[in-house]
């Protein structure tokens, strides 16, 4: 799916697809919906990028550890179940 859900002028969901079209010089489809009550209107000037990449080995691990005492799991149980090893 590459349309990005929008209401009026702001984007409801497909932040990320929206800026990889830009950088990309790719046209995306738009689908209007509703706002939520969820909804926060922020001007693009206050957004702040994060250039961590949390899809590192080091970056999944810090995130499953946080999971895992959250939701008071072990840590091998979590590693286990979100594994794509068969």
């Amino acid at each position: 799916m590459t349309e990005i859900k929008i209401c009026g002028n702001l984007i409801i969901d497909g932040h990320h697809r929206y800026l990889s079209s830009l950088i990309m010089n790719f046209e995306l489809g738009q689908v209007e919906t509703n706002l939520t009550s969820a909804t926060k209107e922020t001007p693009w000037s206050q957004i702040e990028f994060d250039e961590n990449d949390w899809d590192s080995a080091a970056g999944i691990e810090h995130l499953n550890r946080l999971d895992a005492e959250y939701n008071k799991l072990e840590l091998e149980f979590l590693r286990r179940i979100t594994s794509n090893d068969e």
